[in-house]
């Protein structure tokens, strides 16, 4: 037996109930509106469902919630004293949220689950497409937050529980049905380059830009918070076309496509 999974102890606790609890959806939605209930009573930033600013506690405050609500309180427990930080990062643009454990020579080990704010607040404007995460349609920026940081607890509590953790098992999947309904493992959420798509702006496109007072040219290289942008110089760094380029970091709206 899997010393992680000795009955009594409080990991075999958090594992036999993840493995054996399957909530009717009644159930489930009361226990989603006491989360948002715990969040709107006690967070300084989130007042409404299409937030417009988040912080690192509303993170801890939704944990607290979820743990008590979902999990019984085994997840703070079977962390057992290990820290347990959030963060908010501008810069993931390809993923909606991550969680990781570091370990140190210390013997200290820190879990952080992070959430991709630039997709949260790349949607929910009155003309923008449906947004999903987690197979299920989000109406509002707090349920996609919500349902992205469900998926993260379940990284968390299979790490805690297995060591490893793969939201394309079927372990994990099944968790996710039987807790929270969720019918995919993938978000659909919009990212910074859809939105450049719609204007027009992809890899490869001739743009120009303002730069220090001069109107610069060049082609889209790579598009995450910003836009990177080839400029042709010669003292650049060589390329695999032959060619010495810049490098421009430039917001998308500040582009202009050119024909």
């Amino acid at each position: 037996m899997d010393l992680l999974m000795t009955p009594g102890s409080a990991t075999g606790r958090l594992a036999g109930l993840v493995q054996s609890l399957d909530l009717p959806e009644t159930a489930r939605a009361q226990r989603l509106l006491h989360v948002r209930e715990h969040l709107f009573s006690r967070s300084q930033d989130i007042r409404q469902p299409d937030f417009h600013r988040i912080h690192t506690r509303d993170l801890a405050l939704l944990f607290e919630a979820y743990d008590r609500e979902f999990f019984d309180g085994q997840c703070r427990e079977t962390l057992n004293g290990s820290r347990l930080d959030f963060y908010l990062s501008r810069r993931m643009s390809r993923v909606a949220g991550n969680t990781r454990r570091t370990r140190y020579r210390t013997g200290e080990t820190v879990y952080e689950i992070g959430i991709a704010t630039t997709m949260l607040f790349e949607g929910f404007g009155p003309n923008d497409r449906r947004i999903a995460a987690c197979g299920i349609e989000c109406a509002t920026r707090l349920d996609a937050l919500q349902r992205i940081l469900e998926h993260e607890l379940l990284h968390l509590v299979e790490m805690l529980c297995w060591e490893t953790t793969s939201c394309s098992a079927a372990r994990f999947q099944q968790i996710a049905g039987r807790f929270f309904g969720h019918r995919s493992h993938t978000h659909n959420l919009i990212t910074r380059r859809e939105r450049a798509a719609e204007k027009g702006i992809r890899i490869g496109a001739p743009v120009a830009f303002q730069f220090e007072g001069r109107r610069l040219a060049g082609r889209v290289h790579r598009i995450t918070k910003r836009a990177t942008v080839l400029v042709e110089h010669p003292q650049g760094e060589p390329y695999s076309d032959g060619l010495r380029y810049l490098r421009y970091y430039v917001p998308i709206a500040s582009l202009e496509l050119q024909s």
